[in-house]
């Protein structure tokens, strides 16, 4: 796996004739594939040495057999802003977001065949996963809603009753999750409610529905539901109206762009009685 920074590094340039047999690191101050930088990490991803030892002060040993005057030195200490890529393009990651560099004697040397060492050898992380993390995460309460006539008291046969959810409550939610210097946001958005009415019957909005105020004409509405039969001889005496709001989901991330994911739901079930309106008929 061949990966190299987005940025001039001056301390990829190795003059000495053992750099030049070793894998060759230059600059690239543009970045992706195709670029001209070489400096790259094993297939793995992973150093042979303990990448965490930062910052070594001369005559410390870095590992059996090391050099005594050899240390580890800092050439990017967040990845999400100095980029490193494989030669395809594809962004790599440590998972800390930090990159190191071997120097011995005032040299640069390779760590297995690698200029530029992730600071973890765990595999880089997938930002999709962060995602999935994040939509488990995405707090959604109950949908509130409300209906005319008022379901709290009486809803009635042959009576156009409307529907809506809280304007309040009809809007995006997100949750965002981090882990090693990446970052993914989740974003659910409302986009349709399913009202089940209890009698078998039920209607589909296409958004919150409009809430009924005092002088408004009755067919002013986007969301409702008429009821041709009475709740009288069901058990309780009603009928159990379920509302379910389904979300649309997409997810973002601080390295490229995202995509969508499994849509979210929530629910909310109310009792309601239905009555008949008796008509008399009078000459």
């Amino acid at each position: 796996m061949r990966a190299f920074l987005k940025v001039l590094l001056t301390a990829c340039l190795v003059a000495s004739t053992s750099a030049a047999a070793a894998p060759g690191a230059v600059a690239d101050d543009e970045g992706g594939a195709g670029g001209t930088a070489s400096a790259y990490v094993d297939k793995s991803g992973n150093p042979t040495a303990e990448a965490r030892d930062v910052g070594i002060t001369p005559g410390r040993r870095v590992s059996s057999g090391a050099a005594s005057n050899c240390r580890w030195e800092v050439i990017s200490a967040d990845d999400s802003a100095v980029a490193i890529f494989d030669t395809d393009g594809t962004r790599l990651r440590s998972e800390t977001g930090r990159w190191l560099q071997k120097i011995c004697d005032g040299q640069q040397v390779p760590v297995n065949g690698a200029f530029a060492v992730p600071e973890s050898n765990r595999p880089a992380l997938d930002p999709a996963v962060l995602a999935q993390q994040a939509r488990e995460s995405v707090t959604i309460p109950a949908p509130a809603i409300s209906t005319s006539p008022d379901a709290e008291r009486q809803l009635y046969t042959q009576v156009r009753t409307w529907l809506w959810v809280d304007q309040a409550w009809w809007r995006s939610y997100s949750a965002t999750a981090n882990a090693g210097g990446v970052s993914t946001t989740v974003s659910a958005q409302p986009v349709r409610a399913v009202w089940s009415m209890g009698d078998g019957g039920k209607t589909i909005c296409e958004g919150p529905g409009v809430a009924w105020r005092p002088g408004m004409a009755d067919d002013a509405t986007n969301c409702s539901y008429t009821y041709k039969n009475s709740s009288a001889g069901q058990r309780g005496g009603t009928y159990t109206m379920t509302v379910t709001v389904e979300f649309g989901v997409s997810w973002s991330s601080s390295i490229g762009p995202g995509g969508s994911l499994a849509p979210i739901t929530r629910s909310v079930s109310t009792p309601v009685r239905v009555g008949e309106i008796q008509a008399i008929e009078t000459e």
